[in-house]
């Protein structure tokens, strides 16, 4: 029995048509916002566009994932490909992720790679069965829909100050509480929320059987 863990990996789209300066802000972007929700996540940058990141919570996988979308989306600038990776993995915490293993990092990694054309994420791993896997094929579609200004009010709502009154986070975008809420509803944020509470559930236990 082991504690299931969830690797996150990525790459930038159309970052070769984009300068330098972009790409670096992208992958800064990328750090700071899993660090919003997971302080005790690793983050590494690979292969120039390419990127990682290891949560030693599977639950959160999904959650961070949205997250990360929704910033990247909200920026009006670069977005990336992302596939989650479930199960488990070791030597996340012994120098570089480069050097880490596990059925985490080995599906995520092969995830990514044999993602369609078309589609900008995926999901593999310990746990994971067809039902998910319409999960996430409803939120690629859904996310690749959103507009940078229902991304922003996304990503507000699902990061630290989602405490916070949706007036407060309408105050953030400079924004009524009214067109707040309509962002919202046109980026179907009620079905987001209820996708990452059944995924979060399936996963809460944290623990791979076998």
């Amino acid at each position: 029995m082991s504690k299931l863990h969830a690797v996150l990996t990525g790459d930038l789209i159309y970052s070769t048509r984009s300068a330098p300066a972009e790409v670096d802000e992208a992958m800064l972007l990328i750090e700071t916002s899993v660090r919003l929700l997971d302080a005790e996540a690793r983050f590494q940058r690979f292969r120039g566009d390419g990127w990682q990141v290891h949560l030693t919570s599977a639950s959160q996988g999904l959650l961070i994932l949205v997250f990360l979308a929704a910033q990247l989306r909200g920026s009006g600038k670069l977005c990336s490909r992302i596939a989650l990776g479930v199960g488990d993995a070791y030597g996340y915490d012994q120098g570089s992720l480069g050097t880490a293993g596990g059925a985490a990092f080995v599906q995520s990694g092969r995830a990514l790679d044999a993602m369609p054309d078309g589609r900008w994420f995926a999901l593999a791993g310990q746990g994971v069965d067809p039902l998910h896997q319409a999960l996430m094929a409803f939120l690629d579609a859904q996310i690749q829909r959103w507009s940078p200004q229902q991304a922003q009010a996304v990503a507000l709502s699902l990061g630290p100050d989602n405490i916070l009154s949706q007036q407060t986070l309408a105050d953030h975008l400079g924004i009524s509480r009214q067109a707040y809420a309509a962002r919202l509803a046109a980026a179907e944020f009620s079905l987001t929320t209820q996708a990452l509470r059944a995924f979060s559930m399936h996963f809460a236990q944290d623990v791979a059987f076998g």
